[in-house]
């Protein structure tokens, strides 16, 4: 059950926000291009031409794990690499009737999918908001195994605050700091 919990509360949060940012973006974009020209070059003796199927699964992937713009941007450095590499320099793959209508393709392929993405985010947030009641009772906090986890009536799966000790340490601070801004506000009046 807690298992079950956990996943669910990553599921929601990827739903919210993609999960990789910064380097580890960086490091996913590069892999989402790397991985697929390598398999890409390793059956070029067998498919010949302009083939970028191998690119699709990882501009999905990148749609889930990254940005919507950050996943265009790997489908952008696709095209580009896999004309480079498989083509020729700019000046041939550009007018390749071949190359172009396949990249045309696999572009509008890519757009497809980052749109799916999301829209499935979109949509799951949504319903996640609509279904989010604050005078339901608001938060509630529980215990189990010395991790503290809060939930909100009607807000999805809860969240995992920390350890007992650490969230008890931080809430006596949040509530000293509460007192302290209303004897400040109570001064000035």
């Amino acid at each position: 059950m807690k298992y079950g919990l956990m996943v669910l509360a990553t599921v929601i949060r990827w739903l919210h926000a993609p999960p990789a940012t910064g380097r580890l973006a960086l490091l996913c974009g590069i892999f989402a291009v790397a991985l697929p020209t390598a398999i890409r070059a390793a059956i070029d003796g067998v498919v010949t031409g302009c083939e970028f199927t191998p690119y699709l699964p990882f501009v999905l992937f990148s749609a889930i794990l990254l940005r919507w713009w950050k996943a265009g941007a790997v489908a952008l450095a696709s095209v580009a690499i896999h004309g480079v590499m498989f083509v020729g320099p700019p000046s041939e793959f550009l007018v390749s009737q071949c190359f172009l209508s396949s990249a045309g393709i696999f572009l509008v392929s890519s757009a497809s999918m980052i749109g799916a993405v999301m829209v499935i985010r979109r949509v799951a947030a949504a319903m996640l908001r609509r279904d989010f009641d604050e005078t339901a009772g608001g938060i509630v906090f529980s215990l189990k195994n010395d991790e503290v986890w809060a939930s909100w009536y009607g807000a999805g799966p809860p969240m995992r605050l920390g350890s007992q000790n650490r969230v008890e340490i931080m809430m006596e601070d949040f509530l000293a700091q509460g007192e302290l801004g209303k004897r400040l506000t109570q001064r000035s009046n």
